[in-house]
C-alpha cells in the first residue's frame, strides 16, 4: 500500500492535515485520515500545489469527506507551511483558494490574512430567530450566522448549532458561532463556533471569528483590533476599510501515512 508525506499544523486549535496535490483523495480516506482515533487526527486535509494565479493553490476538505471554498486558519496554516521551503521568502504570498485568491502577510512566526471575500451581509431575514438577543449574517469566505448569547459558555454548541446549520433558510448549510462579550472597552469578546463539515464545535474558526467582529462592530460600533477568545486561545481581528485575521500557528507533527 501507498505511503504518503503529511505535516499537521494547528490553527489556535483549529488543526489540519496538510498534503501535496499529487495525493489522490477520496471523501472516505479523508474521513478516515481526519478521524480521531483510527486516523491522525484533525478537522480537515488541506492539498497544495502551482497556480498562475498566486503563490500557491490551497484545496481545503472537512472532516466529513467534503470540499470547502475557503478556511481562515487553514490559509494561516498552509502559509506557515509554505513559507518554510519557499524560494524566496517573502514578506507576504497569494494563495487561491475555491472562490478567490488571499493575501496573507508575515505577523512573527506566523500570517496575518486579509478577508478580502466577505459578502451577503444580513440577505436573510433573521427575524424569527428569537433563542438569541441578537443575530447577524455574513459569508466571509464560506456562510456564518452569529448570536449574541450572555453565556457563551452555557450553550449546547453542537445541539443548537446543529439545529441552525440545517434550518431550511440556509439551503447550503451554515456555520453558527455564539459570542459573548467579555469586556466591551476593550472590544472583548468571547465566540465558540459549530464548523459545517466538522458537524461539530471546533477549538477555533477563522471566518466565524471574522463573522462574529463584524457582527460587533455592526451591533456596537467596534472598530480597529477586537480580541477574541476561544477554546483555541486569544485572536485577534482588524475591523475597518480592510479586515484582516490573525492568531497563532503551531507545526504539530509530521510523518507519513498509508492512503
Amino acid at each position: 500500500m501507498a505511503t504518503t508525506k503529511f505535516v499537521k499544523y494547528s490553527g489556535n486549535g483549529n488543526d489540519f492535515i496538510i498534503l501535496s496535490d499529487e495525493v489522490k483523495l477520496t471523501p472516505k480516506s479523508i474521513e478516515k485520515l481526519c478521524h480521531r482515533h483510527f486516523g491522525i487526527g484533525a478537522d480537515g486535509v488541506i492539498t497544495f500545489g502551482s497556480t498562475a494565479k498566486g503563490d500557491v493553490r490551497m484545496r481545503i476538505y472537512n472532516a466529513d469527506g467534503g470540499e470547502a471554498e475557503m478556511c481562515g486558519n487553514g490559509l494561516r496554516c498552509l502559509a506557515t507551511y509554505f513559507d518554510t521551503f519557499a524560494t524566496p521568502k517573502k514578506d507576504s504570498y497569494l494563495i487561491e483558494t475555491m472562490n478567490s485568491v488571499y493575501p496573507v502577510f508575515r505577523k512573527g512566526n506566523s500570517f496575518s490574512l486579509q478577508m478580502s471575500e466577505i459578502k451577503d451581509k444580513n440577505i436573510h431575514d433573521l427575524s424569527g430567530f428569537k433563542d438569541f438577543s441578537r443575530s447577524f449574517f455574513v459569508n466571509t469566505g464560506v456562510p456564518h450566522l452569529v448570536f449574541l448569547t450572555d453565556n457563551a459558555k452555557a450553550v449546547d454548541v453542537k445541539k443548537v448549532g446543529s439545529f441552525y446549520r440545517n434550518h431550511s433558510l440556509f439551503p447550503n448549510g451554515t456555520n453558527v458561532t455564539f459570542v459573548e462579550v467579555m469586556n466591551a472597552d476593550q472590544k472583548t469578546a468571547y465566540a465558540r463556533t459549530y464548523e459545517r463539515g466538522v458537524e461539530d464545535e471546533t477549538h477555533s474558526c477563522g471566518t466565524g471569528l471574522t463573522a462574529t467582529a463584524l457582527a460587533l462592530s455592526e451591533w456596537f460600533s467596534w472598530q480597529g483590533e477586537v480580541k477574541l477568545h476561544t477554546k483555541g486561545g486569544e485572536q485577534v481581528v482588524s475591523v475597518g476599510e480592510k479586515i484582516f485575521y490573525s492568531g497563532e500557528v503551531t507545526e504539530c507533527f509530521k510523518g507519513e501515512v498509508e492512503l
